[in-house]
């Protein structure tokens, strides 16, 4: 499902009668947030949301560009407290940004889509992720 065509979005509230359906939806634009993420609205419950449910970046204030650029700094092996230096965001918005990155279909339309990440580099993150999640588990 690509969320850049309004096609294909479908309500995500689970109380909706045309909740994941395409067939008879009335989904439209209203407009963008701050960021530049676009806005709908469902006609059926009358529900805002955003393109971004159900990915990573979903309710984080970054702009396109500011999660491009950590992504790609993550990916360059730079650790949390020098993305913070270079982007100048708390070192909580970057970390908790990259432990909500979760390998899903939606994640990875929206980080290609959207951010402009290439499928090799979302491969790298999905390694990165695995050996970073690994570590954290281990215990002394």
């Amino acid at each position: 499902m690509s969320v850049e065509s309004q096609n294909e979005t479908v309500c995500p509230n689970p109380e909706c009668e045309y909740y994941l359906r395409v067939e008879g939806k009335a989904i439209i634009k209203r407009g963008k947030y701050k960021t530049g993420h676009q806005r709908y609205y469902c006609k059926y419950c009358g529900k805002f949301f955003m393109d971004t449910k159900g990915t990573a970046v979903y309710r984080k204030h970054l702009s396109a560009d500011e999660i491009r650029l950590i992504y790609r700094l993550f990916l360059e092996k730079n650790g949390i407290r020098s993305i913070e230096r270079i982007t100048g965001h708390h070192r909580d918005t970057i970390s908790h940004l990259i432990k909500d990155t979760v390998k899903n279909q939606k994640t990875e339309e929206y980080l290609v889509n959207q951010i402009g990440l290439t499928l090799s580099e979302c491969k790298k993150l999905w390694v990165l992720l695995e050996k970073k999640k690994e570590t954290s588990r281990k215990v002394p």
